[in-house]
């Protein structure tokens, strides 16, 4: 019951926010102001990625314990092209602002060698060769994911690949990714100053390159937050419910779902506040959309 009342005000809630932040964050990228630049691409990527999480892997679960149609719990291969999808999209999303973070580093050196990286066309290849190589990278997931019969949910048949799944994910997802994102944005700040201190006749741009670098790490703070919660709520179920070998009592499965559904929470939440996050952190964003909604003349 408590489970249902989330989803009617919580996951629903997440599911609105995030659809029209994902919306107005694809109009803003889209800006001319901002569609000239390569890191544009990447973040209209992710916006696409969020968008795609948020209309097949939230839409389902609140259609799942809000409405009772269980059809990826019910149907196998629904249940494999759910878990896969919804991983790949994950991962396209922190894999695109990563390499945002790296495009305003290589942006922030001021050097010409880096020119033909930082161009929309490379950046468009550059998307569609992580697309692809995370599609082929996560393609075992097709394999491996199946309906358990003891828990009557959609998860991985094995349990030694659901360790290394919850593993991987805590690794490269919770830890690495993150990582990677926070030192290319601290090293882009760093480089902003320095800038700073030698020529003040680039405020405007130093200004910037400020604001997308603070939006950047905004978002990324937010990711690992939540990502290391739900990640935490993931290796429970995997390492300590999995691994019993007798048949979990009605009592247990319905505190097993139930800490299984706050973790799934916590995943959906950074992939609907981004927009938000990007609005509160960035002046130059709250400008755009002021535009956008007719609120400030059009200069």
């Amino acid at each position: 019951m408590l489970q249902k009342q989330l989803t009617y005000t919580v996951l629903i809630l997440l599911f609105i926010i995030g659809n029209i932040g994902c919306i107005l964050n694809t109009i803003i990228f889209l800006r001319p102001c901002l569609n000239s630049s390569s890191s544009s691409r990447y973040f209209l990527a992710s916006s696409f990625a969020n968008g795609f999480i948020l209309n097949v892997g939230l839409a389902t679960h609140i259609l799942d314990v809000g409405f009772s149609i269980h059809s990826h719990h019910s149907l196998t291969i629904i249940c494999k092209l759910r878990n896969y999808l919804i991983n790949i999209s994950g991962f396209l999303s922190q894999t695109y602002l990563l390499l945002a973070c790296i495009d305003r580093y290589l942006i922030s050196l001021n050097k010409s060698r880096y020119r033909s990286i930082n161009t929309k066309s490379m950046a468009n290849r550059i998307i569609s060769f992580t697309a692809c190589f995370w599609f082929i990278i996560l393609s075992h997931m097709l394999i491996y994911s199946s309906i358990s019969l003891r828990l009557h949910i959609c998860f991985f048949s094995s349990l030694s690949y659901t360790f290394l799944i919850s593993l991987h994910n805590l690794i490269l997802s919770g830890f690495i990714l993150p990582t990677l994102m926070v030192l290319f944005g601290l090293l882009t700040l760093k480089n902003i100053q320095r800038i700073r201190r030698q020529a003040r006749s680039c405020r405007r741009r130093q200004r910037r390159y400020h604001y997308l670098s603070l939006m950047l790490i905004s978002n990324v703070f937010v990711s690992v937050i939540f990502t290391l919660i739900y990640t935490s709520g993931l290796s429970y179920i995997s390492f300590f419910m999995l691994i019993r070998e007798n048949v979990p009592s009605v009592k247990q499965k319905t505190q097993h779902r139930f800490i299984s559904f706050i973790a799934i929470i916590f995943y959906y939440v950074p992939y609907s506040i981004s927009f938000y996050v990007n609005i509160l952190t960035s002046q130059r964003f709250r400008r755009e959309l002021q535009k956008i909604l007719h609120l400030k003349r059009e200069i």
